[in-house]
């Protein structure tokens, strides 16, 4: 039986290594230009990705269950590492913010500024559950990787799905923050606010804080669309299709929320949220378009 052996690179890894690669590239012209001041904003990436070329290597040369999980999920933690780099210059890839833009776009959608208009529900206590909702973005993903590989008797091939969907949707949405940079509502507009937003614990607080100078001294330009929301979406189709209970008592109710906390904080527009309808789909659409091969 003539058996075809599956590639070296994956879909989702050719993707991500493709990304990354131009995004280190442009980031060296970037600090050389600058007499590289910053040494470790180059040094970083580089480092990750030669890590991650070896866990592909010796994940395909040996039979690992381990090796096969890390070489999976190591894209989640390296999207952070690459999208860190990529903003470290972005603002002077394209000075232009189209937050007036973004902003018209809402106002012409529902007759107002819906982030001005939440000021009248904000609490102290919806706040503080808003912002664990918020932050829930960073941790999902890892979870539904867990879950899906090792909490029921899944299908490598579709924990793998999972991933070349949320790989696809994050770098996708590099071009459009390339575009269309926007530095987010509280960033762009921080006169249209009156009240200030606080937790009831100090740990919420001091997330909140450490958010919004993390917005403002870095130029972070990621509004457009809100892959917050995105990988959420992608993240419940998954969960859907996996188990109806971790979709009902998990990453439903966390989506939700999640998606109302994105303009209750003033992280984003609600075109932002709308925009990352079609990336979901499209992400979704390539995972079925080249599923993964068989190992």
């Amino acid at each position: 039986m003539n058996l075809k052996r599956p590639p070296f690179f994956r879909t989702e890894e050719k993707i991500a290594l493709s990304f990354s690669t131009a995004v280190i590239i442009l980031q060296f012209f970037y600090l050389y230009k600058e007499g590289f001041k910053n040494i470790t904003a180059i040094i970083v990436p580089i480092i990750a990705a030669i890590f991650f070329l070896l866990l592909i290597f010796y994940s395909a040369k040996k039979n690992s269950r381990v090796l096969e999980f890390l070489r999976t999920y190591f894209h989640i933690p390296y999207y952070g590492i690459i999208f860190t780099a990529f903003q470290t210059y972005l603002h002077k890839l394209n000075s232009n913010d189209w937050d007036w833009l973004l902003l018209k776009a809402d106002i012409s959608l529902i007759g107002f500024d819906i982030t001005v208009w939440m000021e009248k529900f904000i609490s102290k206590a919806l706040t503080e559950i808003l912002t664990v909702s918020y932050f829930s973005y960073y941790v999902l993903p890892t979870l539904s990787v867990i879950v899906f590989y090792f909490m029921y008797k899944t299908d490598r091939q579709f924990v793998r799905k999972y991933v070349l969907a949320i790989v696809t949707g994050w770098y996708a949405a590099f071009i459009f923050y390339a575009l269309l940079p926007a530095a987010g509502p509280d960033m762009a507009f921080p006169e249209h606010y009156k009240v200030p937003l606080q937790g009831l614990s100090p740990f919420t607080n001091y997330y909140l804080d450490v958010l919004f100078k993390y917005l403002r001294e870095d130029s972070v330009r990621n509004t457009f669309p809100s892959m917050h929301f995105g990988i959420l979406l992608i993240t419940n189709y998954f969960a859907y299709g996996f188990s109806k209970k971790y979709f009902f008592l998990c990453t439903l109710p966390l989506g939700i929320l999640l998606g109302i906390a994105t303009v209750y904080l003033r992280q984003h527009y609600l075109v932002d949220l709308i925009g990352s309808l079609p990336i979901a789909v499209f992400s979704i659409y390539i995972s079925k378009k080249f599923p993964p091969q068989r190992l």
